[in-house]
């Protein structure tokens, strides 16, 4: 499922805790038309796991906004959307995807 609409049932349905492997914070190009209106309303654990390079929301725009006290915001090294990143950088998306998976991991243990 995607992270908009996990996040849109998660503020209707109680969930018990939210990983967001990337979300679209706002439409590429187009970051006057955030995608934030229902956060409020998610009063569960959420885990934000984002590319630096994100079109739908870059490290220094997501920095920026005000997002709820309970999201915990990871960001993924020259990942784009998909976590993949420039041919130029040494990590590789499996790398990536590795280093979300490590944190996700971590986050579910300490909340045993």
């Amino acid at each position: 499922m995607g992270g908009r609409v996990a996040s849109l049932m998660a503020s209707r349905s109680g969930a018990a805790g939210l990983v967001l492997c990337g979300y679209p914070f706002h439409p590429p190009g187009k970051p006057e038309r955030l995608r934030l209106d229902h956060w409020p309303a998610i009063d569960c654990p959420l885990m934000l796991l984002q590319g630096t390079r994100d079109p739908f929301g870059r490290r220094e725009e997501v920095e920026n906004y005000t997002l709820p006290a309970h999201v915990e915001c990871h960001f993924l090294e020259g990942g784009d959307h998909d976590w993949q990143p420039p041919k130029r950088q040494p990590q590789t998306q499996a790398t990536l995807i590795d280093q979300a998976a490590a944190l996700i991991a971590r986050r579910l243990c300490a909340s045993r």
